[in-house]
């Protein structure tokens, strides 16, 4: 299993601007520090799509990640949505967070994730062309309606090349009749209970031989302030089981052999 943490704090939301988010308490360090232990439990390892405004803001802990034999990967710079960012806007985003993580860390950066798996297929293009080596942005054919539409054929729910030099690592989905639903991580983890999480997660990877999962570092911290309550449903979304987290987390890693991405699939980005 690819294991992977979407590294932003419990305000990197769309609805809120940057300047807004200069205002709010950084909570981010406890959480990702748990989060490593629990990798280091266990041996493990996982890449950690660090957005580029909280590296700048927390640079150290960056460092931490990367010292601890971590992947550290690209979520671009402002959390913004990809179809609502020109393609200049864009390029200049995932520059700016490109530059700030290899400043950091001295190290190349090869992952992308787009905020909210909101990525296009313009923005793959500009991917590409500035470098990166994979994507793993793309949650097939689901209903949910802040991820971008991909209408993948079942054959490509698996790592496949788009450019010759860009990859996708597709997100997991688990199949229902007609309908995909998201069985990669985050709120869903929190809010599926851990066995129906666990066989949903063994029954993708004995039919496509893979399973990225992943977290926000949100995810465990119970204590954050609740100011994303528009609904019920969005409520129970982002704030559900949050005491449970790291329990849950911690029988994942001691379930499945986790590894970064760059590892997990370095046979197809060696040509192996």
């Amino acid at each position: 299993m690819a294991f992977t943490v979407d590294v932003e704090d419990w305000f990197c939301s769309p609805e809120l601007t940057l300047d807004e988010w200069e205002r709010l308490e950084l909570r981010i360090e406890r959480p990702i520090y748990q989060i490593l232990d629990l990798l280091d439990e266990q041996n493990a390892k996982g890449t950690f799509f660090v957005l580029g405004w909280i590296a700048e803001k927390r640079p150290y802990v960056v460092k931490e990640i990367a010292r601890r034999g971590h992947e550290i990967a690209s979520h671009g710079y402002s959390h913004r949505l990809v179809y609502q960012q020109s393609t200049t806007e864009f390029r200049e985003d995932i520059r700016k967070s490109k530059h700030i993580l290899e400043q950091i860390t001295g190290m190349k950066v090869d992952g992308y994730r787009a905020p909210c798996f909101s990525i296009t297929e313009p923005a793959l293009d500009i991917l590409s062309e500035e470098g990166f080596l994979y994507d793993s942005s793309v949650i097939p054919n689901t209903l949910n309606a802040l991820y971008s539409k991909f209408n993948l054929a079942p054959s490509l729910l698996t790592p496949f090349k788009i450019k010759d030099n860009l990859w996708e690592i597709p997100m997991p989905v688990l199949n229902v009749g007609r309908v995909n639903i998201p069985w990669g991580g985050g709120g869903y983890f929190r809010i599926y209970p851990y066995r129906m999480f666990n066989r949903g997660a063994r029954s993708i990877i004995n039919n496509q031989g893979s399973f990225i999962f992943y977290t926000h570092p949100y995810d465990l911290d119970e204590g954050q302030p609740q100011i994303f309550n528009t609904s019920w449903i969005n409520s129970i979304r982002r704030y559900y089981g949050l005491k449970h987290t790291a329990m849950k987390l911690r029988r994942l890693i001691s379930h499945y052999s986790c590894t970064s991405i760059r590892e997990y699939h370095s046979h197809i980005f060696e040509g192996k």
